[in-house]
């Protein structure tokens, strides 16, 4: 029975109107009517469970009725991938402390540095006696979720300045010994157990369909070999580096094209974006966020015309920021940036081989528990634009060296 079938019995009037007591500190404060939970847009998360609502309250302290919108995450206790990578509440812990004490701590100095960093307020997160994590609802405040990879290098701009801030702070608060970002790991969760068996069936099933194609025998042989050593390589892109290779930040960690919200004009074009969900936060190379930044939030056309523009305009404003917040060491070059983008290349081959089908799926809230099963038949692998995409794709990460690692 899925997650969101039937409500937790302990979502009710007396919860919400406890939090929100709390929250606005207000002990006079009372719901107005009753408190209606629906689920949120299935397939849009993977490591909760979420319901969405809008209350009405009253106080004493008030001349009239308010209303707020709340999104609720839950942890899922169905069987499968949710409950899986959710598991010890780990994912949920890490959530928490982000919207508790780093976010609000990297929106503080990105202040005081003249950037700004939209992130949604938190109303109440808990692990015991369930955990749960409440925080508002910002659609009401014109800002929408992303359905689609973005379009156009002027609208990724937005996207691209956030990430860049976030990178930049968390580098100027772990630096300068403000707050300790180390400790923050994904690795756990995604580089063993369940995830990493059911990308790597996945990896397989690319394998076995594209070898098919006439025209991508070289490319499938190398990732044939590629195959034997997922494991670790993923692991590779995951492990910190050191302090005689490279630089760390802290990473999103899951900056795909779903994780974003975003606010248009009367043309439609995105006139800023919002980054959300902050589960998967990650201790280590710039990289990650960057590739992810290329191959999940972009759009492939936008990609190949715009690949090296993203790469320098992401650079140019992190190096920019830094230097707005007194950041006392070598601020990492461009050359660093593109040495650690072909280092951590393994993670585009992951992208492109595994998760660039997730684009032409139609996501559920069961997607991934299918997954150890693999589907070389899957009429995707024969449509467009998705071939096209994979025989653009294959000869650019060959020609990069990115498949004989």
């Amino acid at each position: 029975m899925s997650d969101h079938s039937q409500t937790p019995a302990w979502l009710n009037d007396h919860f919400f109107t406890e939090i929100l007591k709390q929250s606005e500190n207000d002990p006079s404060l009372q719901l107005v009517g009753e408190c209606i939970l629906r689920p949120a847009t299935l397939g849009d998360h993977y490591g909760s469970v979420m319901f969405r609502t809008a209350i009405r309250y009253q106080s004493e302290r008030l001349p009239e009725e308010q209303e707020i919108s709340l999104i609720i995450k839950t942890q899922p206790t169905a069987e499968g991938y949710k409950k899986e990578v959710s598991k010890d509440s780990k994912i949920f812990s890490k959530e928490i402390l982000m919207y508790r004490e780093i976010l609000p701590a990297m929106a503080k100095v990105l202040k005081e540095a003249g950037e700004e960093f939209e992130v949604a307020r938190l109303i109440y997160a808990s692990i015991q006696p369930n955990t749960v994590i409440v925080l508002e609802d910002m659609t009401p405040k014109d800002w929408l979720p992303n359905r689609v990879c973005i379009g156009s290098i002027e609208e990724v701009m937005h996207t691209l300045r956030n990430i860049a801030n976030f990178h930049a702070a968390s580098l100027y608060l772990n630096q300068h010994k403000i707050m300790d970002l180390s400790s923050n790991s994904i690795k756990e969760i995604l580089c063993e157990g369940m995830v990493l068996t059911q990308f790597s069936t996945r990896f397989e099933e690319f394998c076995d369909a594209v070898g098919k194609w006439d025209d991508c025998e070289t490319f499938t042989g190398k990732l044939r070999t590629l195959l034997k050593s997922v494991g670790p390589k993923y692991a590779n892109v995951y492990t910190p580096n050191p302090q005689t290779v490279g630089y760390n930040v802290l990473n999103h960690g899951d900056m795909n094209w779903k994780n974003i919200l975003v606010k248009k004009n009367s043309d439609g074009r995105i006139v800023d974006s919002m980054l959300i969900d902050y589960q998967c936060c990650h201790w280590g190379t710039p990289a990650i966020d960057v590739l992810y930044l290329l191959d999940l939030i972009v759009d492939n056309d936008t990609k190949k015309a715009h690949r090296n523009r993203i790469v320098y305009e992401y650079h140019h404003h992190f190096a920019a920021v830094l230097a707005k917040l007194g950041y006392m060491e070598k601020i990492p070059s461009l050359v660093d940036l593109q040495m650690e983008l072909l280092r951590m290349g393994f993670l585009e081959v992951m992208h492109v081989v595994v998760f660039e089908k997730f684009k032409f799926e139609e996501l559920t809230d069961t997607t991934f528990d299918n997954f150890d099963q693999g589907n070389p038949d899957d009429p995707c692998y024969e449509t467009e634009p998705f071939s096209s995409i994979i025989r653009s794709e294959l000869p650019a990460l060959m020609y990069r060296g990115l498949l004989d690692q």
